[in-house]
């Protein structure tokens, strides 16, 4: 068996792989210590597992069994991790594409633009609220089930939406849009960590982070459209979010499985997983794992319930949270802002910008989450490359948290920049440039905070995944509330430039956990 060893250094806290001391079973672990991440650099023993590199020590340490999912083919992981990306952005497109439609909705109901949108901000309330919901349904029960019966029950609930010409009924079904469709912006990072290495991490969640930060301005941008195009006809952009759905619906029954596997359960005690057709259905929709459910693993509901609660106590967790709360709940601020004001008439103090003329404005922010992402795909890894090279091929997850100490250099002039365009009136142009900013950095801090908390409690990653959904959008959904009256009494130029404030004052958080995160890993031990 693949063993890798523990010494504490009690003066710093941290627990550093060496060789020789005490022996365990690298399967399912979290990262409370300095990990080898290097052979050529590190100690290690030499029965451990390595990437095609030669050097790269595999961690988790694989098993032996074809089933268990570090195995199955790089085709096969991807094409998973692409149905993953999308899934995980239809919780913001469905919540999304409905903020271009209140002035049709109000005419429609003969209700204020400000009492249609009650129903969006409660639809993000449960992407919130429903993603704590999941994480215990896909520990209890599987990220299949979880996978196939949220966005199932998305798509329903889509079409009740589309349908109705009630608008307690659209309210009803809306909300619970948002509780179904969010499931995988936190899922997904579990079945991540269930695939792939400790190495791989960084870029893949940026992948599927990419999906979750695309979605909340590609909607309005279609929604806006739809608009323009069918005077009005607002049921055409959720007939369009069905459609996304149904799309992403048949790439699950095509190509998705269930990622869960326990390493400690010895191979020849694994339950037989079918690889036929009718095999992967009953994975998909949680057949296999009622009927395998201690055999493989699988939590007990209390258990899940209580390790939710296990995890947020962990002394990383609530900073961590904070952070996340402080940093990224202005993206709704700006959203709503900017889309108030681009299309008030001029002489009203506006841009008096139309539909169409949104739609098009919406390519800057989508265009700043794909430089996030590219340009994060390298960065993170660099990051970590550099700290092992520079540290004896040992990595600590605190390293990860460098990148976010750097994107402030974008993300508060960004916020600035937006504040003093609006304030001023100055040309759009502004408002492009300083949104982009910040898209550009949430979408790199993002990628490196999801991966430290990830490396820290690999073992407990939707329930990592879940609080920080939370706190982002629990956040953001406050700000629907007070983000336009603050500007409008204060100046957009204050209101701004506090945000700006807020997201610099939070990086200090970061240097805190920098210093001391790694004692208080180590000393909270891992989430059982």
């Amino acid at each position: 068996m693949a063993t890798v060893d523990f010494l504490a250094d009690k003066e710093n806290g941290i627990l550093h792989q060496t060789v020789q001391v005490v022996q365990v079973p690298v399967y399912e672990q979290d990262i409370n210590d300095d990990i080898v991440v290097d052979a050529a650099a590190g100690n290690v023993d030499s029965y451990l597992k390595l990437a095609p590199d030669g050097r790269t020590v595999l961690v988790p340490q694989p098993s032996d069994d074809p089933n268990d999912p570090l195995n199955w083919s790089s085709t096969k992981k991807h094409a998973i991790l692409i149905v993953l990306s999308i899934t995980a952005g239809l919780g913001d497109y469905s919540s999304a594409a409905g903020i271009p439609l209140i002035m049709s909705q109000g005419l429609e109901w003969n209700r204020t633009p400000a009492k249609v949108n009650e129903t969006g901000n409660l639809n993000v309330l449960m992407v919130a609220i429903g993603g704590l919901f999941w994480i215990i349904v896909s520990t209890w029960w599987g990220r299949g089930p979880a996978l196939f019966w949220s966005t199932l029950t998305g798509c329903a609930f889509t079409i009740a939406c589309a349908v109705t010409h009630n608008y307690s009924v659209y309210y009803g079904f809306r909300v619970l849009m948002g509780f179904s469709f969010c499931a995988f912006q936190i899922v997904g990072l579990a079945c991540i960590k269930d695939m792939f290495f400790f190495h791989e991490h960084a870029r893949k969640i940026g992948i599927w982070a990419y999906g979750v930060f695309l979605t909340p301005y590609l909607a309005p941008m279609f929604s806006n459209f739809i608009i323009a195009g069918t005077h009005g006809r607002w049921r055409v952009a959720f007939w369009l979010v069905f459609a996304v759905g149904t799309f992403d619906l048949l790439l699950i029954l095509l190509i998705s499985d269930e990622t869960y596997y326990d390493r400690s359960i010895p191979a020849h005690k694994q339950p037989a997983r079918p690889k036929t057709f009718v095999g992967r259905m009953a994975r998909l929709t949680g057949v296999w794992q009622i009927q395998n459910h201690n055999a493989a693993g699988f939590y007990h509901l209390r258990h899940a319930v209580t390790r939710l609660v296990k995890t947020f106590l962990k002394p990383i967790m609530i900073p961590c949270m904070i952070y996340y709360a402080m940093t990224f709940m202005w993206v709704v601020g700006i959203n709503i802002t900017s889309a108030i004001l681009l299309q008030t008439p001029q002489e009203y103090g506006g841009y008096g910008f139309d539909n169409n003329a949104i739609g098009y404005l919406l390519f800057a922010p989508l265009v700043a989450v794909t430089i996030g992402e590219l340009s994060g795909h390298f960065f993170n890894d660099l990051i970590a490359k550099r700290y092992v090279k520079k540290h004896n091929g040992v990595f600590k997850p605190e390293a990860r948290l460098l990148m976010n100490q750097v994107v402030v250099l974008l993300m508060v002039p960004g916020l600035v920049l937006v504040g003093q365009t609006l304030e001023k009136h100055l040309s759009y142009a502004g408002i492009i440039m300083g949104w982009g900013m910040y898209v550009i950095g949430s979408m790199l801090a993002s990628v490196s905070l999801t991966a430290y908390c990830l490396d820290s409690y690999g073992s407990a990653s939707s329930e990592v995944a879940g609080l920080l959904n939370f706190a982002r959008v629990g956040a953001g959904f406050s700000v629907g509330y007070f983000q336009e009256p603050w500007g409008k009494v204060n100046g957009y130029g204050q209101s701004f430039g506090i945000q700006a404030a807020i997201v610099a004052a939070a990086s200090i958080i970061l240097t805190v956990l920098q210093i001391y995160g790694a004692r208080m890993r180590a000393k909270s031990g891992p989430v059982v």
